[in-house]
């Protein structure tokens, strides 16, 4: 029996195939107290070194099957057991050419049996202190490179902290130059508020000011065409009729300017409630069919339902857009038919596709019609403010659907509205000014005539606006 090992204990493998050699290895060693393993043939002690660390091995040369010599070629080939000691232990054998092999195999001593136990002992010790060296130094080496870990991690913190304290600094620097940004917006927000309400008056005013004498000048020229005032020669109803388009074309442009500064100023009136379609279409040929004539345009409505599709609105606005769609199409069409398409959407509203067979607009002009005074190939009889069609995108808008175009050069185009179910929710505001509301209503009354008593209908833009 061995003695207890103590916790610095460290293993040792002996190797023989005799049990009593091991009984006297261990007896010698004994008194070493350390952890003695026994192995009796060359398969064992390699199965005993799959999951221990030995300080040194004592192994028989002399054993059945695998000798000690392939033994210790197995161990010094493999990564994890090649720097284990081995001492050679044999009764026979002592010529020197045994001896080289053995340490050419890889023992660190050759001991002959019978041996003295004291050199044994002594030798066994010196394996013993010199692994326990190797096992502090590398407890050393770990706990070094613990501390530096922790070392690094600290440094680490360290920046991480400073790296906080300036992005501390910084953002509360940031913060008071955002409050001073904001203070300043807010300050110019309410200056520009301030502004836009004065604009909205004095538009509103001068949309008043202005329609009083062009009204009394178509009121006049009217009843010059009439005759009330007695005969006009051939040249005298010429001046006046272009006097009165002139007004006309005025006009347009006053109410024109009054609907694109109520909307950028978000104080145009919306008034919601249910409009049938294809019957509001309908009525708007009722009103344009005159300027069709004079074209020589033909209308045809197609409905893709069964039934009539209602959607909630504002049928105001929704005439104003159809009829500057619908004009520009018959001014634009070259005298070939306008079709306009009805159709239901998944979400239970609405689009209607207005479609002309004229000159079509250039990819890269179909997005500049929708810019404020642009007009494209603009003439006597297509004249125009430039703002139908960007007014007429952004009442769409305002009415929570689209405004787009689908255009070829040389074979038309189709502009398609695109409505939902319900335009409640939107960006629905109420006008506060009466003047506002005053001037919008004389728009409808002024432009809602046409000369000498004709059909009415609301003044129309050229296709660029």
């Amino acid at each position: 029996m061995t003695t207890a090992p103590s916790d610095e204990a460290v293993d040792i493998l002996l190797v023989d195939d005799r049990a009593e050699n091991l009984l006297a290895l261990e007896a010698i060693l004994e008194p070493l107290g350390q952890r003695l393993l026994r192995a009796q043939s060359g398969e064992d002690a390699l199965r005993r070194l799959l999951d221990r660390e030995f300080a040194v091995i004592l192994l028989d040369v002399q054993m059945p099957g695998m000798n000690g010599f392939e033994t210790a070629r197995i161990i010094k080939s493999r990564e994890r057991t090649k720097f284990i000691p081995i001492i050679f232990l044999t009764a026979i054998s002592k010529e020197d050419e045994y001896v080289f092999h053995g340490y050419s195999v890889g023992a660190v001593d050759y001991i002959f049996k019978p041996f003295q136990p004291e050199i044994l002992r002594s030798k066994v010790q010196v394996f013993v202190e010199l692994y326990r060296q190797q096992r502090r130094i590398a407890q050393q080496e770990h706990r070094l490179r613990e501390v530096e870990r922790q070392e690094l991690e600290l440094k680490h913190v360290h920046e991480l902290l400073e790296s906080e304290a300036r992005q501390a600094q910084t953002l509360a620097q940031s913060a008071k130059e955002l409050k001073q940004l904001n203070e300043e917006l807010h300050r110019r927000q309410l200056e520009l508020e301030r502004a836009m309400t004065a604009r909205s008056r004095f538009y509103a005013s001068m949309s008043h000011e202005l329609r009083t004498p062009i009204n009394a000048v178509l009121g006049y020229s009217t009843l010059l065409l009439e005759r009330i005032y007695g005969p006009l020669s051939e040249k005298q109803v010429e001046g006046i009729e272009r006097t009165q388009k002139a007004a006309r074309h005025l006009l347009e442009l006053v109410n024109d300017v009054l609907d694109l500064s109520k909307i950028e100023a978000g104080k145009i009136e919306l008034r919601s409630q249910p409009v049938e379609f294809p019957a509001l279409i309908e009525d708007l040929f009722v009103t344009v069919r005159p300027l069709a004539d004079v074209h020589g345009s033909l209308l045809t409505l197609e409905q893709q339902s069964d039934h009539p599709i209602g959607i909630v609105s504002d049928p105001r606005r929704l005439r104003q857009i159809l009829l500057n769609l619908l004009s520009n199409a018959i001014k634009f069409g070259r005298g070939r038919p306008i079709n306009v398409v009805v159709t239901p959407t998944a979400d239970a509203g609405v689009a209607i596709s207005v479609t002309d067979h004229g000159e079509g607009i250039s990819k890269e002009d179909q997005e500049r019609i929708f810019h404020e005074f642009v007009q494209l190939g603009k003439t006597q009889l297509q004249d125009g403010t430039g703002l139908g069609l960007p007014i007429s995108r952004r009442l769409a808008e305002l009415l929570r659907g689209s405004l787009t175009v689908e255009s070829v050069v040389g074979e038309g185009s189709t502009f398609k509205l695109q409505l939902p179910a319900s335009s409640e929710g939107g960006r629905t505001l109420r006008v506060p000014d009466q003047e506002v509301r005053e001037a919008s209503d004389e728009r409808e009354l002024s432009g809602a005539n046409g000369s000498n008593g004709g059909p009415r209908h609301s003044p129309i833009s050229t296709r660029a606006g």
